[in-house]
């Protein structure tokens, strides 16, 4: 039941308790949300730490609307986090977690909410993904490498596909083989067989600032740019000022950093859509449903 839904909100990276090993959680580079129901919330007020939100019914649905639309996010409107919570979903229902079930209408009534205001009032919404900022950034580069196979690096693929020569670079190809069937001048390799061809090096995968460097000492030809989204802290930075001090890096801060100033201009209609979500949560909270054929209808 909807009532019985309720979120712990903590804006860091910081993680929960260990003991909480067993609860939903649901992490980003920005934010991590604990899901529980109300009974169970009893158990975990000792975990709670000061600056924790903890927020029921309406105020917890559309936090969470607010965020799953990318209202949040520094790329205003961008889709990856909608796209990890799809996932996190995914994993629930595969553990049989109750609160993710599918005739869950919370989850149910999110999924089709963020779906439908996408589609009506973020289509344009500051014209910015981590696609499109890299095409900007690239423009007058041949010649890309990309580093990952996940749902970040599948999205920004085609932002970069009309480059003459695109090289993505990850642990099992296979997982992109329909690009590859897709893209005439995509080429795929493995992080151990690869040597880097782009002039541009993007960083779209977790992976460690050694196997960076490792990729970089292996090239054909050298890289002029780096650009790292990596949420993870690391000393990349330092490290390229040593070894490859003619390469210039953006990270992930400097993306946020310079698109600022675009998400300002967009405050005014993200303050309307916050207060549509807020309207359609709270609609939501308060409606009447019928259910002629049982007594459940008086507990509904």
């Amino acid at each position: 039941m909807l009532e019985d839904i309720l979120l712990v909100h903590r804006k860091s990276n910081r993680n929960f308790s260990s003991v909480l090993s067993q609860v939903a959680v649901w992490k980003t580079c920005l934010r991590q949300i604990l899901f529980s129901s109300e009974v169970d919330f009893h158990s975990l007020q000792d975990h709670i730490e000061k600056g924790d939100q903890v927020l029921r019914g309406e105020k917890a649905l559309s936090l969470l609307l607010e965020i799953l639309c990318g209202l949040h996010s520094p790329i205003v409107g961008e889709t990856e986090v909608f796209g990890q919570f799809k996932n996190f979903v995914q994993n629930q229902k595969s553990e049989s977690n109750p609160l993710f079930a599918d005739h869950q209408k919370w989850l149910n009534f999110i999924l089709a909410e963020v779906k439908r205001t996408r589609a009506e009032h973020l289509v344009n919404i500051g014209s910015q993904s981590y696609g499109s900022l890299l095409r900007r950034y690239t423009k007058d580069l041949n010649s890309i490498s990309l580093c990952g196979s996940g749902q970040l690096a599948q999205e920004i693929l085609p932002w970069l596909a009309h480059k003459q020569f695109t090289q993505m670079i990850c642990r099992d190809p296979s997982k992109l083989q329909a690009f590859k069937e897709k893209y005439n001048n995509l080429t795929l390799n493995t992080y151990s067989e690869a040597y880097v061809h782009g002039h541009a090096l993007i960083i779209a995968a977790p992976i460690p600032d050694s196997r960076i460097l490792e990729l970089m000492c292996r090239q054909d030809t050298r890289p002029t740019a780096v650009f790292d989204l990596r949420g993870e802290e690391n000393r990349l930075g330092e490290l390229l000022q040593v070894h490859f001090p003619h390469v210039s890096l953006m990270s992930l801060q400097k993306f946020f950093a310079e698109i600022e100033e675009t998400k300002k201009e967009t405050q005014t209609k993200i303050q309307a859509i916050k207060q549509a979500l807020l309207e359609k949560a709270i609609a939501y909270t308060d409606r009447t449903e019928l259910r002629p054929l049982g007594w459940d209808d008086l507990c509904a």
